[in-house]
């Protein structure tokens, strides 16, 4: 009886997984009309064609942090869609600039082989100006996907950027040139949400404002029966406004595992890493360029009152601190006061009574560091930067002959911030915003692996 009884449990069970799976395929939502159909152009669309293969593409743009968050959003979106993502390179020159879908096609398909074809006149080119130092290659070269692979994300590496693609990669795999565009044509088109934003007005205000002209459903974009859909910009922390429990946590863990992948980077930061110690602070001050360089006094003021807030939280005043001080700053090299700091990280107790004498790393894009931070080097003798190590000094000396040669110090510099025990970023900066990720990530793999 208990045998009879277990068997028609089971079936149940299988008869209730089925309907689910037969309801859940066959979620119909219908397309909508007036505004959203301006944005959204169906190229050559044939809604017959339903089971073939179905892949995305975006317009990347910006710095390599911005294009990491374009292509985190656009493989969570991928992964939504069940489609898979053509990758475009990454580019880890100077930044380009965002522009409406049809002008940013155009740029990233001529301007880079009219600056190479026209090195002399590329200047005068206002549209392809910042294309002169545009250095593509593929994503997996720089960052680890693996994560996502594992969670059945599937991706593919675009080989270039031609707006004729799409028509080559149907004809190569012999699939119905269908085509979905998700027009791109001002700054904030669109953002992209997994729910009925009218069902969260109230607890989703803030983000459901008036800085995207249109909301976009996810399930609207699953009806598509087009081969190819293709975004414009996917670029923004705002981007997908999400609800669903698992797609906040898809977006989580994508943050925090999307790695820089690149052999040299983990091989220089671990022997910086181990120099630093098991216990160490990081920092990072951007101030190179744009809003960050009219805001710097602004911004070390900021990382200079968090760094001091979180290391004297809970600790008590020491009376030999002075004199440590004092012996630290006459150190006659780098190596002689390192190693002098090294050796107060293992007296716990002088430590924990002594936050001025904390281990700190300070990732920053500063030239020279110790004349625009004064204060902090003063404050804190303990203080390094990337240029303190030798084997870094070599890699920053070497001639750039190779594309990745450029971008290894500033990952260099990441990974190692990356490992501390406590990160102070620069607000806004999504580089500090990719060292917090990783830097929550490793924490969570240090306490389950004690």
């Amino acid at each position: 009886m208990k045998t009879i009884h277990a068997i028609l449990t089971a079936l149940l069970c299988v008869t209730c997984l089925s309907v689910w799976a037969i309801c859940h395929s066959n979620i119909l939502i219908s397309f909508r009309s007036g505004a959203a159909a301006a944005h959204h152009t169906p190229l050559n669309s044939d809604a017959s064609i339903t089971d073939s293969p179905k892949y995305m593409t975006y317009l990347p743009h910006s710095g390599l942090h911005n294009q990491r968050i374009s292509l985190i959003n656009a493989m969570i979106i991928a992964h939504a869609l069940n489609r898979t993502l053509l990758m475009p390179e990454l580019n880890i020159g100077s930044a380009t600039f965002w522009a409406d879908s049809n002008e940013l096609a155009k740029q990233l398909e001529l301007c880079p082989t009219y600056i190479k074809q026209n090195k002399k006149e590329a200047s005068r080119r206002l549209r392809c100006h910042v294309y002169r130092n545009y250095k593509p290659l593929p994503v997996e070269s720089i960052f680890d996907l693996s994560s996502a692979h594992a969670l059945d994300i599937y991706t593919e590496q675009r080989s270039d950027m031609s707006r004729d693609y799409i028509h080559r990669h149907a004809s190569a795999h012999q699939l119905n040139e269908t085509v979905y565009s998700v027009q791109d044509p001002f700054r904030y088109s669109y953002q992209i949400h997994d729910h009925d934003p009218n069902l969260y007005a109230f607890a989703q205000h803030e983000e459901m404002n008036d800085k995207y002209l249109e909301h976009i459903d996810l399930n609207e974009l699953r009806s598509r029966p087009e081969t190819y859909m293709v975004f414009g910009s996917l670029f923004g922390t705002s981007r997908l406004q999400l609800h669903e429990p698992e797609m906040l946590w898809l977006r989580e863990y994508l943050h925090r595992t999307t790695a820089l992948n690149h052999p040299e980077i983990k091989h220089s930061s671990q022997k910086i890493i181990q120099a630093l110690g098991d216990r160490y602070t990081s920092v990072h001050l951007r101030q190179g360029d744009g809003i960050f360089q009219k805001m710097a006094t602004e911004t070390i003021a900021q990382v200079e009152s968090a760094l001091l807030s979180n290391l004297t939280m809970g600790h008590v005043s020491n009376n030999n601190t002075k004199q440590v001080v004092q012996r630290l700053k006459s150190a006659t090299s780098v190596q002689e006061r390192l190693k002098h700091c090294q050796s107060l990280q293992g007296g716990a107790v002088l430590h924990q009574q002594d936050p001025q004498l904390e281990m700190i790393y300070l990732a920053t894009d500063a030239t020279n560091p110790q004349q625009e931070f004064p204060h902090m080097f003063d404050r804190y003798p303990c203080l390094f930067t990337l240029s303190d190590f030798y084997n870094a000094k070599i890699l920053l000396q070497r001639k750039r002959h190779d594309k990745m040669d450029s971008l290894l110090p500033p990952m260099i510099d990441a990974e190692i911030a990356s490992h501390a025990n406590l990160f102070i970023g620069t607000p806004k900066s999504t580089y500090s915003a990719y060292v917090r990720y990783r830097n929550q990530h490793y924490r969570v793999l240090d306490f389950f692996s004690q």
